[in-house]
């Protein structure tokens, strides 16, 4: 995948500000294409001036344990090179293909939390950006948000393929951050739990990352064909999501 991309000087200054730490929950075998997007984009971080000194992962770990373990670790640990407490998580799952430049696109908004746009890999591909269902009064039930603009923009909820989330949302954010239960999956609960605290969720609605699926890499030109083959369904059902992707 490739990137064309301009960054102002405001930017680029705003940029050496930060220290970012990678954390992957691994549940199998990586795929080789990212570790390629991770290696590549951890190189054009740091030649734009911006900061991304170690990877976290787990392996084989049920995924809200891995999260949750991930983000207590993230929130000790230093940057080797400078000594400073991370300002920033970039989650990553290990079956994304990116654009070396994510880590800078996401940070060049300034927000708490923000994801990039990703589609699910499985089944219809449909971006695993959610709206919430406002009659739902536990706050846990949401729509996949289908047409997103081509902006950033607010959300309520988020798949956890790719986003950056400032450190102190899981400072001003209760344990336990991330939770499965029958309402919702780990990352749904933790937009949720965090919008509970004052936290706003955001949607680069114009950047978008593969997700490695079967047979391929589903991305975002295979949810717009989706909609022109399927256009009755896509026009009329809007099926409740309570998990997420």
């Amino acid at each position: 995948m490739q990137n064309i991309n301009e960054f102002t000087k405001d930017e680029l200054k705003y940029f050496s500000e930060l220290n970012i730490v990678v954390l992957t929950p691994i549940g199998d075998k990586p795929d080789g294409r990212f570790f390629q997007s991770a290696m590549n984009m951890m190189a054009y971080s740091w030649h734009h001036g911006l900061k991304v000194s170690e990877c976290g992962i787990t392996e084989r770990t049920v995924v809200d344990w891995a999260r949750n373990n991930l983000a207590r670790d993230a929130l000790q640990a230093k940057d080797p090179f400078c000594g400073k407490k991370y300002t920033h998580f970039l989650w990553l799952d290990s079956d994304m293909v990116f654009n070396s430049d994510l880590a800078c696109q996401l940070a060049r908004h300034r927000v708490d939390m923000v994801s990039l746009v990703y589609c699910a890999r499985a089944g219809a591909p449909m971006p695993l950006i959610y709206t919430h269902m406002d009659d739902d009064e536990e706050g846990y039930k949401h729509h996949n948000l289908l047409d997103i603009p081509k902006m950033l923009c607010k959300c309520d909820a988020f798949g956890f393929g790719g986003c950056l989330i400032s450190r102190k949302v899981f400072e001003g954010t209760p344990e336990p951050w991330f939770t499965i239960d029958y309402r919702a999956g780990e990352d749904i609960a933790f937009c949720k739990r965090a919008r509970d605290f004052g936290f706003q969720p955001y949607v680069d609605g114009a950047y978008s990352a593969g997700h490695i699926g079967l047979p391929g890499v589903v991305s975002i030109k295979d949810w717009e064909k989706w909609k022109v083959d399927n256009e009755q369904q896509y026009l009329q059902d809007r099926v409740q999501v309570n998990l997420g992707g």
